[in-house]
């Protein structure tokens, strides 16, 4: 499937899915911490969600997608939104109007991703405040139910998608972060759980979370572990290839001049899909495209999941790479 997951520097959704053999990406207007560039888009997520879209990777490579994407998974900004926040929306009964335009702003953000033209769509945010009218949330979950000895409430609002399933229960779990909320007596508490200070900490989806949304929600086209194995996944950044070599080693192809060295690279890569191969690089044609192809009878079905389909791509441009320099090209 191809999954956008907005908002997220972390990664952690992203890779989840990747590991299942989507076409995940990150999106965020920060950098990703969790080490894959080729897979994060640092940009607006805003021109995304409909899909039929091109946009970069931070490695630098372009991608298309044509058509909507199959799931957007979304943490939108929650500050001014969250019920956490209250206290601070109103001095002496009188609501700030600054903090409630800059909530209203979230809102109309996060009311883009809901209503975006795709069937399968989940957002997270923390319980809202009833004061900004977001729609009613799907479920709550909470990190000790996917394996975290923490508590730290969080809201999904979902549409074509079941809710998520505990996967371990804790029965002895602490507040997350410190809220500074009441004991039982009425009394403050001096200190709840952790002191995350720094909101990019606080903000990042719990690994067994994003592990549950990838296993639960992920289950088209997985790939069988044997599959999983024996297909190249390397980075452009592996190979060696930057941006400027990947534009004239497909323009080499395309011209026809060394079709014979094309081929052998692509064979070698993968028989069964080698003129699939060849095809998408020659013609300029994405996975997405090639699979309408199929679907009008025009081809047949490649048997193949889009990530590695593009695995293999790759492995044959390297080889093919390999044989150009030989010729020193």
């Amino acid at each position: 499937m191809r999954v956008l997951v907005a908002c997220e520097e972390s990664q952690r959704v992203c890779i989840e899915f990747r590991k299942l053999g989507h076409e995940s990406y990150s999106c965020d207007i920060e950098p990703c911490s969790g080490g894959h560039e080729e897979w994060h888009i640092q940009a607006d997520v805003l021109p995304l969600l409909n899909g039929n879209c091109s946009f970069l990777t931070v490695d630098g490579m372009e991608h298309r997608i044509d058509g909507k994407w199959d799931m957007i998974i979304a943490f939108p900004p929650c500050t001014y939104m969250t019920n956490a926040g209250a206290v601070r929306m109103r001095v002496k009964g009188e609501i700030v109007q600054e903090r409630y335009q800059k909530a209203m702003e979230a809102k109309a953000f996060f009311m883009q991703i809901m209503n975006a033209n795709c069937e399968k769509i989940a957002i997270e945010n923390p319980t809202p405040m009833k004061l900004i009218e977001l729609p009613p949330y799907t479920q709550s979950v909470q990190p000790y139910q996917f394996g975290h000895p923490y508590s730290k409430r969080t809201c999904l609002w979902l549409k074509g998608l079941p809710k998520l399933e505990p996967t371990e229960i804790l029965e002895h779990h602490e507040p997350y972060v410190n809220g500074g909320c009441k004991d039982a007596h009425g009394n403050y508490r001096r200190f709840q759980g952790r002191k995350e200070r720094d909101s990019k900490t606080r903000a990042k989806t719990f690994p067994g979370i994003a592990k549950a949304m990838a296993e639960q929600w992920g289950k088209v086209d997985e790939p069988t572990e044997s599959q999983y194995q024996s297909v190249p996944r390397h980075s452009w950044q592996h190979y060696g290839i930057s941006k400027e070599r990947y534009r004239q080693l497909t323009e080499y192809i395309q011209s026809g001049r060394y079709a014979s060295l094309a081929s052998q690279a692509a064979h070698a890569a993968n028989e069964m899909i080698a003129e699939y191969i060849l095809l998408s690089v020659t013609q300029n044609k994405s996975y997405d495209a090639l699979r309408m192809k199929w679907e009008l009878k025009e081809m047949e079905r490649i048997p193949y999941c889009r990530t590695d389909f593009y695995g293999i791509r790759r492995y044959a441009i390297h080889l093919f790479d390999l044989e150009m320099k030989k010729i020193g090209k």
